[in-house]
């Protein structure tokens, strides 16, 4: 894969983290840390299941999900270690969603439970997850990455493979987030996804190769913006209080990782950082390979002809 097209997958990667973490805050009262924990416990529940794409293929509709008695408890400590959170942080969010219903604890560690994923809580969101992994899909399609061609999408219906779909998306969105986390040490996890907003809103990763097309080549199409942005946006796009942005954008700025002039925040690619970012991208890339892959062995996405 040529470094203009992973650059563009990496763009896509970071548009669709976004828009799940979005989604999923909806359902934890707003909460950024708590909606980046769920996920995490739902990979740690039935991660080792996915593995296997008949088991995968099996457990395709919501109303075949996997039981709760072949669900892993998600040890609180492995969740924080793994998404760099202290202990503590991650145990009071746990808690809290306990009492909200959203997960159950056992004497093992916890598990978000089949009631919570029929729940009228949480069926409401599916059709925005699948729309937000749809246009993923889609936006791979635009740019030829894993074999995938301009007008590929998620089988149509979409209803019998929707579990499959959600879960398989989850775990993608919680691996960029273990390695956005990697790319930002020694800042909190909020920190970490106000750097990513920004990044997303100035096309940092679509302006990185120096051959990259006008306006992100065949990905103009989705509108990608470029060029500094501003705190009050980065604010409003994270539904985050703008003096809270505005503090991590700061730190950001004095740990090195964005810039700051007479338009606004923007990312910094220097000669030290560079390095840094294509083995992001080289992630990035590795991991929707691997999503694509799985997707359609489970018929997520039916094989391109």
């Amino acid at each position: 894969m040529s470094r203009i097209q992973r650059a563009q997958v990496a763009w896509l990667c970071a548009r669709l983290q976004l828009a799940f973490v979005e989604i999923t805050r909806g359902l934890v009262d707003g909460d950024l840390v708590s909606s980046l924990l769920l996920p995490a416990i739902l990979e740690a529940n039935v991660g080792h299941l996915d593995a296997d794409p008949d088991i995968s293929r099996r457990h395709q509709a919501l109303d075949a999900a996997y039981p709760d008695a072949l669900r892993r408890p998600a040890n609180a400590l492995s969740i924080a270690q793994f998404l760099d959170l202290p202990r503590e942080t991650a145990r009071v969010k746990l808690a809290g969603m306990v009492a909200s219903g959203v997960l159950q604890r056992t004497p093992t560690g916890y598990i978000l439970p089949t009631s919570t994923l029929i729940s009228e809580r949480f069926l409401p969101t599916i059709p925005r997850y699948l729309d937000a992994l749809d246009a993923f899909i889609s936006g791979l399609g635009l740019i030829r990455a894993f074999g995938l061609k301009p007008g590929d999408r998620l089988a149509h219906p979409v209803w019998p493979v929707a579990w499959a779909a959600m879960r398989l998306g989850t775990a993608h969105v919680l691996r960029e987030t273990a390695y956005t986390r990697a790319l930002t040490p020694g800042v909190n996890l909020t920190a970490c996804f106000v750097l990513q907003a920004v990044c997303h809103a100035v096309g940092a990763q679509l302006r990185l190769p120096a051959q990259m097309p006008a306006r992100g080549g065949a990905l103009s199409v989705l509108g990608p913006t470029f060029g500094a942005v501003r705190g009050a946006a980065i604010a409003t796009c994270l539904d985050l209080p703008e003096e809270t942005v505005r503090r991590h954008l700061k730190q950001l700025v004095e740990a090195g990782y964005l810039s700051r002039g007479a338009g606004g925040y923007d990312v910094v690619h220097d000669a030290d950082s560079a390095p840094v970012w294509r083995n992001f991208q080289k992630r990035a890339e590795a991991n929707a390979r691997q999503l694509i892959w799985r997707l359609t062995t489970t018929g997520v996405v039916p094989q391109s002809g």
